[in-house]
């Protein structure tokens, strides 16, 4: 993790990835999905990040289809390259999500590194 606390690397989310209590949030427009994105993580569009995160579990479960996570356990956000993910990151930060965290580059950086 970057000394912040606030980013995983892909070489850090590779690692993390066995870990059951996981969630990854994928914070792009539904239409840019089409481009890949992880198995099991939640499209919740950045924008609608904070009122997400606020709903009680039941109308989360309802709206999303996932279990809402709870605040201490560890959340990983991404975007295609970074930036709203990080967006994310602090608005979920500011919402008690202590474990909040960015995939530094994205899933384009993820889809790169595969690639590679």
């Amino acid at each position: 993790m970057s000394a912040s606390g606030e980013e995983v690397t892909c070489e850090d989310l590779k690692k993390m990835l066995t870990n059951d209590k996981l969630t990854i949030i994928d914070v792009r427009n539904p239409e840019e999905l089409e481009k890949g994105t992880f198995a099991g993580s939640i499209n919740i569009p950045v924008n609608n990040v904070k009122d997400a995160l606020s709903l009680d579990p039941k109308t989360f479960e309802t709206n999303y289809g996932h279990e809402k996570p709870p605040r201490d356990s560890l959340v990983v956000f991404h975007c295609q390259l970074g930036r709203r993910g990080a967006n994310a990151t602090t608005i979920a930060r500011e919402l008690g999500y202590t474990r909040a965290v960015n995939l530094k580059g994205g899933y384009g950086e993820w889809e790169y590194q595969a690639a590679q």
